[in-house]
């Protein structure tokens, strides 16, 4: 190297940061070296520095973290939910290296993160980092978390987050069914259980003791929360994807006959009946759902209660016209009235028919075939609240309340 290039090499080492141990130590012993010396000392040191830094890549110091990576074909057999974390953090651990007596030297990885608690140790590296993969495979991965970290991402715990998260978008009946079922048939079974750790044989074995709506609406939940689980990052994959959907079969409801209709009324006029006269005639004259009944009110000739099949939190009111034998036999001034809850009611109106086939929903179905009889049937689906499927129907069609309440003056029950 000749004066020039040194010269230039000089430079280039005075560029280096103040806090570069190598360029002070270079510049030290340049400016009290002749330039031979001072040549050979420059590449002395810039070979140790070189040897130093290789050897830092493969074996940490000893009793000093350093980063221990490794490769993605390294990773291949790690647990799926685990594998994505740790990639996202750079494919690295901590690694210490510690003199554990005279002639043996102990090597520690660590990963502390989101919940992972891992440590392995070895007396030398390559079994320290096989320990390291062992122990971050799916069988015993959660082994490693933490166990107030696992409390809080417990199928239990998601589940009630994703309650909570549907708070409001829900109708309130709905929201309940839905936190009873997972009360009585999934929090006892999958409650405690990380939910990264539940599989689809642990979901099959509780949708194979159940049928019918049950199973449709365990299903729903279920897919529901892992949803909600995949989104929020907490899982990795969604076990629900091989449970099969089977509807459940609808038992056709009927309209009463006039018969029935005729023995309904004669029996609401007993004493132990009595007292719900007036919420069945509503039922019957406006073919409202029972759980309708909680926000309906009469104004002027009309019922205005709020549509119960909205989805989302939308909240839509429909108007009914009052028909003329409903202002006969109702008090229209007196508020409207819930007086127990869906069920109770469901069950009193068998007694009132002395029929446990029935239901009080027949009395929705006898509305909408009466009035089909004397008016068109896109006007029947605006007053039972359900939107038509022709887009004119749903978007362009505004009729007005005169016209609706000459409608309905053409309706008759006839019992």
């Amino acid at each position: 190297m000749d004066k020039t290039q040194l010269t230039a090499l000089l430079q280039f080492i005075k560029t280096v940061p103040d806090n570069n141990f190598l360029a002070a130590a270079c510049l030290a012993a340049l400016a009290s070296k002749s330039d031979t010396e001072k040549t050979a000392l420059l590449l002395n040191e810039l070979y140790s520095s070189s040897e130093k830094k290789a050897e830092s890549v493969s074996e940490p110091k000893q009793s000093a973290s350093t980063l221990l990576y490794f490769s993605k074909k390294e990773i291949a057999s790690m647990s799926k939910t685990f594998k994505k974390e740790f990639i996202a953090n750079g494919l690295a651990a901590h690694v210490v290296k510690r003199q554990r007596s005279k002639n043996c030297i102990l090597y520690i990885i660590r990963y502390r993160r989101n919940g992972y608690n891992i440590c392995v140790s070895a007396n030398s590296l390559e079994k320290a980092r096989a320990r390291f993969l062992q122990a971050t495979k799916a069988e015993n991965i959660e082994k490693y978390r933490r166990k107030n970290y696992a409390a809080k991402n417990s199928f239990a715990a998601v589940a009630r987050e994703w309650l909570n998260f549907k708070e409001g978008k829900l109708h309130e009946r709905t929201l309940k069914n839905y936190e009873s079922y997972c009360t009585r048939y999934l929090f006892p079974v999958l409650g405690d259980l990380p939910i990264s750790s539940v599989r689809t044989i642990d979901i099959n074995k509780i949708m194979s003791q159940t049928d019918g709506r049950v199973y449709e609406d365990l299903r729903v939940v279920l897919n529901s929360v892992f949803k909600y689980a995949l989104a929020s990052g907490v899982i990795s994959h969604n076990p629900m994807l091989l449970i099969p959907f089977k509807k459940a079969e609808r038992n056709n409801r009927r309209a009463l006959t006039n018969e029935e209709v005729r023995k309904m009324i004669e029996r609401l006029e007993l004493p132990e009946f009595k007292t719900y006269k007036r919420t069945f005639l509503i039922l019957l004259f406006f073919g409202l759902r029972p759980c309708e009944l909680a926000d309906a009110r009469f104004e002027g000739n009309f019922l205005v209660a709020r549509n119960a099949k909205r989805k989302n939190g939308k909240i839509e009111y429909k108007k009914i016209p009052v028909c003329p034998q409903a202002r006969e036999m109702l008090d229209l001034t007196t508020p409207v009235g819930f007086p127990h809850r869906t069920d109770v009611l469901n069950r009193i109106f068998k007694r009132i028919m002395n029929d446990d086939e029935v239901s009080q929903y027949y009395l929705r179905h006898t509305f909408a075939t009466v009035c089909q009889q004397y008016v068109r049937p896109d006007i029947v689906n605006i007053w039972m609240g359900d939107s038509s499927e022709r887009l004119v129907g749903r978007v362009y069609t505004h009729f007005p309340d005169k016209f609706m309440c000459e409608q309905m003056q053409k309706v008759v029950f006839d019992f």
